[in-house]
């Protein structure tokens, strides 16, 4: 069982690099070290990409919190002090 307090995830990048193919990258590394079918979370990847490019507007920096447990991973999207969460479960 994983500890999805103490297990966590965190990516910081500009929103000037290449968004989509970052937050791809970064969900595809945290389902591999983490064991999870990427199969049981496309419609996140597709909700995190969108999620992104609406919050990433003017902002100098945008963050990615990955939270995954025994059944469930949840992306917390945080620019300019605003922030919002996706998630699925399985």
């Amino acid at each position: 069982m994983i500890d999805a307090e103490n297990n966590f995830t965190t990516v910081k990048f500009s929103p000037d690099c290449e968004i989509e193919e970052i937050s791809r990258v970064a969900l595809a590394a945290v389902l591999r070290i983490h064991k999870i079918d990427p199969a049981l979370v496309s419609e996140l990847a597709v909700s995190l990409q969108q999620e992104i490019k609406d919050i990433s507007e003017r902002a100098p920096f945008v963050e990615v919190e990955f939270q995954p447990s025994e059944n469930s991973i949840s992306a917390e999207v945080r620019a300019n002090g605003n922030s919002r969460t996706i998630s699925a479960t399985w």
